[in-house]
């Protein structure tokens, strides 16, 4: 290797530098790590000079020894504008196996820098220089920088970036190593050239030594990022890109803050584990399920209802709800129970019995929905009357009492409510558009013919067949989004969720990323392996405002997660008001 220009000499970067002395020199930049920077970079230039194709990343992460393992390389489109956006954990490093990493997809790339990088020689031809750290002078300078990425852009190619701006730092708030805030004029960039977005996670951090200098002076400790290159050659680091977002998820984003919160929360969501479920109703021993009834035994047993049980009936699909008791449908109940079990084992549920029936079912009301075509269970609510309950049987005669301590506030509350539950729609009408519809028009007029229920609560569930991060995402979104102001405080949960949250940063995002609940399921539906959104019940009882009072695991019923909504009708969108209740104000 011949001799070459040092990449970084450490006499330009200390005082009085051209009269050290060189053994002094060397000692340094061995510490410093700019050793064996130099030495990587004149590697690179003898390959060049020998003719090597290889373009700069790629050497650079061979002879820096940045080892990685890489998942989600296919995400990154191969054509069009594109901003691939990353978080920024170590330093030079992330910028070297970024640059890699998109390399192997197009060769159009150029890289946001701050102005230490721009010492890298081999990395000029890709870069685009901003000075994340300067005054009034660094701020005209990189408005030419943005030009220059907009411009870029706009002609189809791919920008590098990470938002923060620089390397993570330590967090009092947080007491871990966290990005630094996301600048908000990339999301700005993101809007006005309509760029397809790729999320991406490095995983790591900088050392201790760094952290400390950061801590006390920050704008100095940019000297040691070459020490953190010797430090990251000695671990493997792993990165994973995600799904890309495309332009038409902006427009449900308010403004460049919404958005910047939005990517962040996308990128840092790749950090967690990506495992299924744990799904463990195949571990729990499950009885065979009971033979359905006859269909003209059911028929009968609907036709002989009283004219006073129906509360609607579309004469187009021939679906009809019906309010009963236990009493009433003797055999239409054996039958709810066969079903709900077939249709909550299918998505990880399930008691595990022959039939799903309980001691509640004979107190409750339920809410039928028959197809008088096919003669056929589409499905069922059941509720609960809670003043006729608690004058009857107390507080431990509702079902949720088995998962909650419900205060006496709470329970005055009730008082005026019915608490919903076991709700299920079968197979066969579950793609059906109008079987939620429907069963909730026979609901809501069941509460236009019995105005002294103003309330609905009752649990929601999130099964089991959720991954890990879904089921976390779920949960962080509702307590940060959809908690009661008030009863929240009044109700316990007895088997509450243990360590399921986000980190607290992630979490922090959620009100302004997530502050349109349409964006919701599409995130849930970027992790889950098959593409499921959040389950439709949830989507239904958050259309109507529903809010959260406490969550809680059914240990009994597959570890799965419910959550306790309450809805208050009078709230309810005056459009909605008039399709399930048939009034408006």
């Amino acid at each position: 290797m011949k001799k070459r220009q040092k990449m970084v000499d450490l006499r330009d970067y200390v005082p009085a530098g051209k009269i050290w002395p060189e053994w002094l020199i060397n000692l340094g930049e061995r510490f410093l790590g700019f050793h064996a920077l130099n030495v990587a970079h004149a590697h690179i230039e003898d390959d060049w000079d020998e003719g090597s194709t290889e373009n700069f990343f790629k050497l650079a992460c061979k002879y820096l020894h940045l080892h990685y393992d890489l998942e989600g390389l296919e995400n990154i489109p191969a054509e069009g504008p594109c901003v691939i956006v990353s978080n920024h954990p170590h330093g030079m490093s992330d910028g070297l196996m970024f640059g890699d990493i998109a390399m192997k997809v197009r060769s159009d790339v150029r890289i946001i820098v701050n102005e230490f990088l721009d010492c890298v020689r081999g990395m000029r031809p890709y870069e685009i220089k901003v000075d994340v750290y300067g005054g009034d002078k660094a701020k005209r300078a990189n408005m030419q920088s943005m030009k220059h990425i907009l411009q870029w852009l706009r002609e189809g190619h791919c920008i590098l970036v990470f938002p923060s701006g620089s390397a993570a730092s330590y967090s009092g708030q947080d007491k871990r190593v966290i990005d630094d805030p996301w600048q908000t004029n990339i999301a700005g960039i993101i809007r006005k050239t309509n760029s397809t977005v790729v999320p991406m996670h490095i995983s790591g951090q900088t050392g201790k030594l760094f952290q400390l200098v950061t801590m006390f002076a920050k704008k100095h400790r940019a000297s040691l990022l070459p020490r953190e290159i010797k430090r990251d050659g000695r671990m493997r680091h792993s990165i994973r890109i995600g799904k890309a977002i495309p332009p038409s998820a902006f427009g449900m984003l308010k403004d460049d803050a919404a958005l910047s919160d939005y990517l962040r929360l996308n990128t840092m969501l790749l950090r967690y584990p990506s495992k299924g479920g744990t799904n463990q109703t195949c571990e729990r021993k499950m009885a065979p399920i009971e033979p359905g009834e006859d269909a003209e035994i059911l028929s009968q047993e609907m036709a002989a209802l009283p004219e006073d049980a129906l509360c609607y009936a579309n004469d187009k699909t021939g679906l009809q709800v019906y309010a009963v008791t236990a009493e009433q449908i003797p055999h239409m109940l054996h039958e709810i129970g066969v079903q709900r079990e077939i249709t909550f084992r299918a998505v990880g549920e399930g008691s595990g019995s022959a039939c799903d029936l309980d001691d509640f079912d004979r107190h409750y009301v339920h809410l039928v929905m028959w197809d008088s075509k096919k003669k056929a269970l589409a499905g069922a609510y059941r509720f609960g009357r809670t003043d006729m309950i608690l004058d009857k049987l107390g507080a431990k005669g509702i079902y949720n009492s088995m998962f909650f301590d419900f205060s006496d506030k709470f329970l005055d509350f009730a008082r005026g409510g019915l608490e919903l539950g076991r709700a299920f729609i079968t197979k066969s009408y579950q793609r059906h558009p109008a079987s939620l519809d429907t069963l909730w028009m026979g609901l809501g007029r069941y509460l236009v013919a019995h105005p002294q229920y103003r309330y609905l609560y009752g649990t929601v569930s999130i099964s089991n067949e959720y991954t890990a991060l879904s089921r976390s995402l779920i949960l962080s979104y509702l307590k940060s989004n959809r908690m009661h102001p008030e009863l929240q405080y009044e109700v316990k949960a007895k088997f509450p969720p243990r360590d399921m949250d986000l980190l607290s940063e992630d979490a922090r995002l959620l009100p302004t990323a997530l502050e349109d609940p349409r964006l919701l399921p599409i995130l849930v539906s970027k992790i889950e392996p098959d593409g499921k959104g959040i389950p439709v019940l949830l989507r239904q009882y958050m259309r109507l405002g529903g809010m959260i009072a406490a969550f809680s695991i059914d240990h009994d019923f597959g570890d799965t997660m419910d959550c306790l909504v309450i809805v208050e009708p009078g709230t309810i969108d005056t459009r909605l008001r008039q399709r399930y209740m048939g009034i408006s104000d």
